[in-house]
């Protein structure tokens, strides 16, 4: 295999893989992949739900932290054998920017036809939970011979 070819069929397994999953950015893959990335900062902090429109019941929900993102993956015919809630969504919340990794928790969606996403702007400023929590106390060192 020539030089060439072999960096051809590097560059081909690399863009398959970025299609496959696995790769985030805000707002999604920029394909009909019913893949989202939602991105939460000081200035807009997200909640996110996902709401079943047959009985306009919020089946699921989360506040994203600031300084964090939510990955969701609705997965067409993966959910259970009940007709209510045939898909399945993939989640997971990492580091804001981080552009790849698992969606360890699912969770048994409807179809596409019947539910919706939506999302609201908790009150603003929020700040990073780094900055919320109390600060600690710093220990006091006593060094020998200086009287301190």
């Amino acid at each position: 295999m020539s030089s060439r070819s072999r960096a051809l069929t590097l560059a081909l397994l690399t863009c398959a893989a970025a299609v496959s999953g696995g790769c985030y950015w805000p707002g999604g893959p920029g394909y009909s992949a019913d893949r989202f990335t939602y991105e939460s900062t000081s200035f807009q902090p997200q909640t996110v739900s996902v709401i079943d429109t047959r009985t306009d019941q919020t089946i699921w929900t989360v506040d994203i932290p600031v300084g964090k993102e939510l990955v969701v993956w609705f997965r067409a015919d993966l959910g259970t054998k009940d007709s209510s809630t045939p898909d399945r969504m993939d989640w997971a919340v990492f580091p804001a920017g981080q552009t790849s990794g698992s969606l360890p928790n699912n969770l048994p969606v409807p179809p596409a036809s019947s539910r919706r996403i939506d999302t609201f702007v908790r009150p603003v400023p929020e700040l990073p939970e780094d900055m919320t929590s109390p600060p600690t106390r710093q220990p006091v060192i006593n060094l020998p011979g200086t009287g301190q």
